[in-house]
Formats: C-alpha cells, sequence, structure tokens
C-alpha cells in the first residue's frame, strides 16, 4: 500500500487562506493576543517610544511583550532562538503580525523594562482573582534554588581561597627549586627554563588576583565572592552546592495559580515568610480570614511575630529541637512550660524553675536551670551533663510560638496540603518547562525572568481550567 502523500512543494496554489485562519479558535496564543492588548503599558512603565520622530520606527511594545510572553510559555528563551521563530514559526507570525526584530532588539526591549515584568505579572495576578480563580483563602510559601549564570569555577570562599593560595605557592616553590638544582650542572636547556620562567610568573599573577580578591573579601566582609555574577550565592540545592538563587513563590489553593513569585539571594528561607506574606496581602488585599501555610524551612521566631502581629493566619511546624546528649526523649520539646508557676515540667515530673534572664542575637530571652533537682535526678547524665542541670532558653515572645504549634496541630489536614499545592508550580516549572537555570546575571534580571516564568506557568494553568475561546471572550469585556 503507498505512503500518504502530500502536495508538489512546486505546484501553484491560487486559494487565498489568511493566517487568522490558519490559527486554531482555542490555540492558547490567542489567549497571549488578548491579554497583552488589553493591557495599558504606559500605566506598567515600560519604556515608549514616540513614533513620529525621525529616524527608524520602533517596534510596537505590546509585540514584543507578546513576543517574551509566547516564548516563555513554548520554552524558547534566548533571544536569538526568538529572532529565528519570528521567521519561521506561523503563531507567532500571527501573534506579532509579521515583524521580525534581531535579537539585539528583543534583548535590549527586556533590559529596559525588568521592573515592568514584575507588574505584568501582577495584573495577570489581579485578573485571575477577578474571574474568581484566585481566592486567597488558602496560600503555601515555599521556596527553590535556580541555578545562576556563573559556574563554581567563578566561586571562592575563604577556604577555597585558602587551598587554592596554598597550591600556587606549592607549585612556584616547586619550579624554583627545581631552578635552584639545574644552576650548578646545567641540565634545563634555554628553551625550557624560559618555559618554567613563564609558568611561575602565571601562577605569581594569579596569586596577585587572589590576593586582590582576599581583600576584597575581608573589606565587604563577605563569607563567598562569585565573580560571573556577583549577586549570585552558592547554596544547597537538592544534596548538593550550586551557584544560584533563591526563588520565592506563594500559590493559591484553589487553582494552584501563581500569586508572586520573587527572587532572592538569601541562602534559606528564614528570612523570607514576612516579605511573601506581605507581597500577597498587598496583591490580593488583606483577608482577614486567609491561612499561610508553610514548611519548616520558614521557622523564624521574629518573621513569625511579625506575621501574627500583622493580624494574619500561620500555620507553620517547628523544627525538631536536638537533645545535647542525643537522646530525643530529652529533647526541649518533651519539657512542658507551665504558665501558673513560670516553670518547665521535665519528662520526669520534675519542675525546672526560672533562674536568670540573657540575650542573644538581640533577642531576649529567660532562663530555666534544674540544679539540684537535676544532680539527683536518676537520669542525669542523659538528660544533661551539665554542673548547673538543665538549662532551658525561653524567648520572650515564646507564647506566640506556641500558639502558632498549636493552631498547626489542630488543623494537621490543612497543612498536610501544604505539598500538594506549591509543589505543583515548581514541578511544572522544572520539569516541564525545563526552568532549572536563568539566563540573566543579577537581582534584576532574574526577577524579571522570574515573572515571565510566572506568567507562562499561569497562563499554562489557566488554559487547562478554562477554554482559551473562553479566555478571548473575558478579555474583550
Amino acid at each position: 500500500m503507498a505512503d500518504i502523500q502530500g502536495f508538489s512543494r512546486n505546484q501553484m496554489n491560487f486559494q487565498l487562506i489568511s493566517l487568522d485562519e490558519m490559527i486554531d479558535k482555542e490555540n492558547p496564543v490567542r489567549a497571549v493576543d488578548a491579554f497583552v492588548d488589553s493591557l495599558d503599558l504606559k500605566e506598567l512603565q515600560f519604556k515608549e517610544f514616540e513614533k513620529y520622530n525621525r529616524g527608524q520606527q520602533p517596534y510596537d511594545r505590546k509585540d514584543l511583550l507578546k513576543l517574551f510572553i509566547y516564548g516563555y510559555f513554548n520554552k524558547i528563551r534566548s533571544s536569538r532562538s526568538l529572532e529565528i521563530e519570528c521567521k519561521r514559526n506561523i503563531e507567532l507570525m500571527w501573534l506579532v503580525n509579521g515583524i521580525t526584530p534581531d535579537h539585539g532588539t528583543i534583548s535590549l526591549f527586556l533590559k529596559e523594562n525588568r521592573k515592568s515584568f514584575k507588574k505584568v505579572m501582577r495584573s495577570f495576578t489581579c485578573l485571575l482573582k477577578g474571574w474568581g480563580l484566585i481566592d486567597g483563602n488558602l496560600v503555601a510559601i515555599d521556596g527553590t534554588k535556580i541555578q545562576a549564570q556563573n559556574s563554581k569555577h567563578n566561586y571562592v570562599s575563604p577556604n577555597g581561597l585558602e587551598k587554592k593560595l596554598e597550591y600556587i605557592d606549592e607549585k612556584i616553590d616547586y619550579y624554583l627549586k627545581e631552578l635552584e638544582e639545574s644552576k650548578g650542572v646545567n641540565e634545563l636547556s634555554e628553551e625550557k627554563m624560559s618555559s618554567i620562567k613563564k609558568k611561575m610568573e602565571k601562577y605569581q599573577e594569579r596569586k596577585e588576583e587572589l590576593k586582590q580578591l582576599e581583600e576584597t573579601m575581608q573589606e565587604e566582609e563577605r563569607k563567598q565572592l562569585t565573580l560571573t555574577d556577583p549577586d549570585s550565592r552558592a547554596m544547597k540545592n537538592n544534596g548538593k552546592i550550586d551557584v544560584a538563587y533563591n526563588m520565592q513563590s506563594a500559590v493559591d489553593s484553589k487553582h494552584k495559580l501563581l500569586i508572586t513569585l520573587d527572587v532572592v539571594n538569601d541562602i534559606n528561607d528564614q528570612s523570607q515568610l514576612t516579605p511573601m506574606v506581605s507581597q500577597t496581602n498587598e496583591i490580593l488585599s488583606k483577608h482577614h480570614k486567609r491561612v499561610f501555610i508553610a514548611d519548616t524551612g520558614y521557622y523564624n521566631g521574629v518573621e513569625i511575630k511579625r506575621c501574627i502581629d500583622n493580624k494574619n493566619i500561620l500555620y507553620l511546624k517547628p523544627q525538631k529541637k536536638k537533645s545535647v546528649s542525643g537522646d530525643n526523649d530529652y529533647s526541649k520539646d518533651n519539657f512542658i512550660y507551665q504558665k501558673e508557676t513560670d516553670t518547665y515540667l521535665c519528662p520526669q515530673g520534675q519542675e525546672i524553675p526560672y533562674k536568670e534572664n540573657s540575650s542573644k542575637n538581640g533577642l531576649k530571652y529567660k532562663r530555666y536551670i534544674g540544679g539540684d533537682v537535676c544532680l539527683s535526678c536518676p537520669v542525669y547524665g542523659v538528660c544533661t551533663k551539665a554542673k548547673r542541670g538543665r538549662n532551658i532558653q525561653r524567648w520572650e515572645h515564646e507564647e506566640v510560638l506556641e500558639k502558632v504549634k498549636e493552631a498547626t496541630e489542630r488543623n494537621h489536614e490543612v497543612y498536610k496540603k501544604r505539598s500538594q499545592i506549591v509543589e505543583h508550580p515548581f514541578g511544572t516549572i522544572k520539569r516541564s518547562f525545563g526552568y532549572t537555570y536563568f539566563l540573566g546575571k543579577g537581582l534584576n534580571s532574574v526577577n524579571a525572568e522570574a515573572a515571565l516564568i510566572g506568567v507562562a506557568y499561569n497562563f499554562k494553568r489557566l488554559t487547562k481550567i478554562k477554554k482559551v475561546s473562553e479566555i478571548v471572550e473575558l478579555l474583550a469585556v
């Protein structure tokens, strides 16, 4: 049986068909087009150009914005790849009205409007909220590491610098020794002598560079330097160290749509709780019944108190306390605070009284010390080996943390939904889109990229929730 044959590429065809007829009514590109057309770019502070000035006329800013959103939606991020797609992709030709900007123009548009891309994501979030797809009742917060444009070879730490300097000194000493030993016996040829001297000069130059980096770190009181992208940091990522950024997200539970994304260079999440809660409340407006859930990586007493003081509902599990002795039966979690007597009840049923005040890192604590009660206890040596007995510190606002812990335990079924909500966007972004690294350098650039990633993800979710024709109709109102 013959194969299915197409038409001859040399055959003339007099049937006229427009680009619009070639794009299906349910093609997501129509939703992207309608969304961007609904935006006021001046209000979003995109850099606009007067169209009647002399010289080459600029491309329509909306066409370039459509180009970027389409690219990120379809896993095309680089300006050179977008330039190629404009010349061969029928969907893109339809979307941007056949313009063919070069990669320099495309790249410059992103560079000039970095902060505006975040406003585009915010506008999209507000639109989704207006359509009832984001209700803001239950919001999950989490972070993930995204690799930066900075290799490990261009990352230095004090320990790494020390090792490199030691290695260079060893090599210089080795070549000096070789030259000294060859002086008397004239073993080395002139060519070899010249080669050794050049190597020594290179090592000496490298040593000077490293010394300069060491001085910079000391002056700026930095624990690490990333040379290609100074804003990036070395972070733990899936059990290994990567030079990366920490991308924070707030996700609504109703349809797992992103409310906001924010990229920081903090190596952990402990200082990010208040910023993410504040951003969410700012975008969605404050809601007295809104519940925020986060994992133990966000557990920070000061941050938790700020959230509670601002009248937010928070479910967050504390980090498990470890016993100094290594026996978890005697960790601080198993000591019960008794408000009436201002004492702690230990697992053996003994009361540990308040003794003194202390402070650490600007925070005030009350100290409870067992004393003779501990020294005469049968498990002394297992619970503690301290001469004054068991020592427990209580932060002055510990009661706030205890209330959050109790609320989390009471609402365990709600808290369990955290991973289901917040891991969905990261799974799609990293596995489906393949966005495990940033293309740009610096916090402003990577935040612009994150905003485009967020818009692309929300568009992908939106087209699963509603038909494209429905979306276009809603945007036309």
